[in-house]
C-alpha cells in the first residue's frame, strides 16, 4: 500500500512538472501561477503545497530535467580523431549550443529565474553543469593544458556569454560560438 502512495505520488509530481514546463515555455514563468498550474492538473494549490512544491522548485525541477537530457545525450570524450583541445571544445560548445537553441525559451526562463532557486536545487544543478564540462575538463587534461579547473569556469562563463545571442538576437549556434571564439582562443592558450 505505501509502495502505490509514493508511486501514485511520484507519477502527480511528475505531472505537475510536465505541465508547469509546458505553461513556463508557452507563457513564461512570471506570466504563469500556481492556480494556474494547478487548473491545469486538476488539483488545489493546497494540495499542490502538500507536494511541497513551490513555483520556484517547478522551474529549478524543470531545468533539471532538461539538464538531465542534454547529459543523458552527451557522448564521452574520446581521442578518436582528436584534433586538439580547442578544435575538440569549439565542436563540442556548438553542439550545446544548438541543443539549447532549440529549447531557447524555457533555458531564458531559468536563466532569469533561477536566482529564486533553493541552495538545494542550486547544489542539484551545479552538479549537473560539472557533467556537462566534464567532456571539456577531459580534452584539456588529455591535451596537456594545467589550470584545468580554472580554464573549464573561464569556458562555461563564455559559453552563457556566447548564448545570449542566441536568447538576445536570435543568433545560430555558429553565430554564438563565433561571438566567444577570440576569448575562448585566449583561454586555451597553453
Amino acid at each position: 500500500m505505501a509502495t502505490q502512495k509514493a508511486d501514485l505520488k511520484r507519477h502527480r509530481i511528475e505531472t505537475i512538472i510536465n505541465i508547469a514546463h509546458q505553461l513556463f515555455e508557452q507563457n513564461g514563468y512570471e506570466q504563469v501561477g500556481i492556480r494556474e498550474i494547478c487548473q491545469s492538473v486538476g488539483l488545489s494549490p493546497t494540495q499542490l503545497y502538500r507536494l511541497d512544491l513551490t513555483k520556484q522548485d517547478l522551474l529549478a525541477e524543470v531545468i533539471l530535467r532538461v539538464n538531465q537530457e542534454q547529459i543523458n545525450h552527451l557522448k564521452p570524450f574520446t581521442t578518436k580523431n582528436f584534433k586538439g583541445a580547442q578544435a575538440y571544445i569549439e565542436g563540442y560548445l556548438l553542439n550545446l549550443y544548438e541543443s539549447d537553441i532549440q529549447i531557447k525559451s524555457i533555458r531564458a526562463e531559468g536563466a532569469a529565474f533561477g536566482w529564486k532557486w533553493s541552495g538545494k536545487y542550486e547544489s542539484l544543478i551545479i552538479e549537473q553543469v560539472f557533467k556537462l564540462i566534464k567532456p571539456i575538463a577531459d580534452a584539456l587534461q588529455y591535451d596537456g593544458y594545467d589550470e584545468i579547473q580554472a580554464r573549464c569556469y573561464a569556458i562555461w562563463s563564455l559559453y552563457y556569454v556566447g548564448y545570449r545571442h542566441a536568447v538576445m538576437q536570435n543568433a545560430d549556434a555558429k553565430a554564438c560560438l563565433d561571438g566567444i571564439r577570440p576569448s575562448l582562443q585566449l583561454c586555451l592558450k597553453k
